[in-house]
């Protein structure tokens, strides 16, 4: 499907909001939206134009911003892109349902994020802000295309035994696109509802996103009458998309032991090569090490621990109350940079060596001081721009996304105001994302933990997208004795936060 988008300039006064979900509503329909689902984009797209309104001018400014309503093969994207004063979510008080009479100014915000799948506010500096709303085209969950019976051989194949070992004959290849049904089937025997993925639940979503290459399926098969018994992937996501995520992995209770994994995985990683992706990184959970240790078998290594990323699930044969799930992040270079340089900050110098060294590569570190000029307090000198920053919150996992593309004069008071309003809205860990080949990084971290962010670990990417990640535990502990870890890094990195946060 070609995108088709249409822009509208509009002034700033609530009387042309009319004009702005009409054709909304008209992109919609014609995309083939339910008429309930359209309600909802309307009320998060009139949500989202309220607050620019409202908040980003002043009364009598004459002034305009511009709508942007796209139509994607995965749904409908709104962009409100404008050039007013900074808006500053955390001032909006907190909506509560038990106390309307403080919180409704809070209502507006808390209905966009309840009807919109995907929400997102980018801060550009002098090219002004942006609010993303996203709604994804839902032509049918896994679930509701299965029958009764469908459904409970689901529920019957989860506590299958397997068969003997090599007995049973499979070969491995991309996924055919009339596979995904079987896919999302295999997945929810899998998983139930619980990977992170939204997508692999919907046939048409994994359909067409390996047909544009925003998911690159292969799936184990069986020789005599074709049936899909594993299934794994690369996921290519905004941050980097020379970094592709390897995961939606899963073989089929009655196939495993059969080792489709291990050839599932030898496949995925050569694609990775041969598409020239600079390398392949993957999330193993802790509440059990077997997913750390066969990332670790594939010769991808552990660079950073994120706590609470995700929230806790109950595994078979794991006792006691679950808490939130925290992931390693393991990474593997395909085809290495010849070379580059960071800025780490001091303090953390030593353990970002000892991680780089972990991965196979050794970047030059930079001095910050040959290239920004400090102050006798040692402060870095000030720059005369705004900061870039994008703000990502992921409610269904309860976790928030800061990434800093550039430094700029306000990026504290920016990254304070977006912490802020991200623990407003009981997001439990929020995450910062610095570029480490930016000589700012190595100042403003110190800055960055005096605001209660703390060291997570290093993520490599693709040129100049290696990003140092702090973050941040709202208002919750975990128990580190609950978390296990299979591989010698990542263990080291958990005994360093300890230390820096005890």
């Amino acid at each position: 499907m070609k995108t088709k988008k249409i822009k509208l300039t509009i002034p700033n006064d609530i009387s042309y909001l009319p004009i702005i979900l009409d054709s909304v509503n008209k992109m919609a329909c014609m995309h083939g939206f339910s008429k309930g689902e359209i309600s909802k984009i309307e009320i998060g797209t009139e949500e989202a134009v309220s607050n620019v309104i409202d908040h980003a001018f002043d009364a009598t400014e004459d002034a305009s911003f511009d709508v942007i309503i796209e139509q994607q093969k995965l749904g409908l994207k709104v962009i409100i892109k404008e050039m007013g004063i900074p808006f500053d979510p955390s001032l909006i008080p907190e909506y509560d349902i038990n106390n309307l009479q403080v919180s409704v100014k809070g209502l507006g915000t808390h209905l966009m994020k309840a009807v919109i799948d995907d929400v997102s506010f980018l801060n550009l500096g002098k090219a002004g802000k942006e609010t993303h709303l996203f709604k994804h085209l839902n032509t049918g969950k896994i679930e509701d295309l299965m029958s009764k019976e469908e459904l409970d051989d689901a529920e019957k194949a989860k506590t299958d035994e397997p068969l003997p070992k090599g007995s049973v004959k499979y070969k491995v290849r991309r996924m055919y696109p009339d596979e995904a049904v079987d896919v999302c089937k295999g997945a929810y025997s899998s998983y139930g509802y619980s990977y992170v993925l939204e997508h692999i639940y919907y046939p048409d979503r994994v359909r067409e996103m390996n047909d544009s290459d925003e998911l690159i399926s292969f799936v184990a098969v069986t020789e005599d009458a074709p049936t899909v018994i594993a299934h794994s992937a690369l996921e290519i996501e905004e941050m980097d998309r020379m970094v592709p995520q390897l995961g939606v992995a899963f073989t089929m209770p009655k196939y495993r032991g059969q080792g489709c994994m291990g050839v599932l995985g030898d496949a995925v990683m050569q694609e990775a090569a041969d598409r020239n992706y600079t390398g392949v990184y993957a999330r193993g959970i802790t509440t059990h090490p077997y997913s750390q240790k066969a990332c670790l078998k594939m010769g991808l290594m552990d660079c950073a621990l994120l706590l609470s990323s995700g929230p806790e699930r109950e595994y078979k044969g794991f006792e006691g109350k679950p808490q939130r799930e925290s992931v390693v992040y393991h990474f593997k270079y395909m085809n290495k940079p010849e070379s580059f340089e960071i800025f780490p900050p001091k303090k953390h110098a030593e353990i970002i060596e000892k991680i780089y060294a972990n991965v196979g590569f050794s970047p030059k570190y930079g001095s910050p001081e040959s290239i920004i000029p400090v102050s006798v307090d040692g402060k870095p000198a000030l720059l005369n721009h705004e900061a870039t920053i994008e703000i990502m919150p992921e409610a269904n996992n309860s976790v928030g996304k800061i990434r800093i593309s550039e430094y700029g004069s306000n990026v504290l008071h920016e990254v304070q105001k977006s912490l802020q309003s991200l623990c407003m809205d009981r997001i439990d860990t929020i995450y910062l994302f610095l570029r480490l080949n930016d000589p700012y990084t190595a100042y403003m971290t110190e800055e960055f933990e005096k605001m209660g962010f703390f060291f997570s670990g290093v993520m490599p990417g693709s040129e100049n997208r290696d990003a140092l990640v702090l973050q941040y535990l709202n208002n919750h502990q975990l128990d580190y004795d609950r978390i296990q870890l299979a591989g010698d890094m990542s263990k080291k990195i958990m005994e360093y936060i300890k230390e820096i946060t005890s």
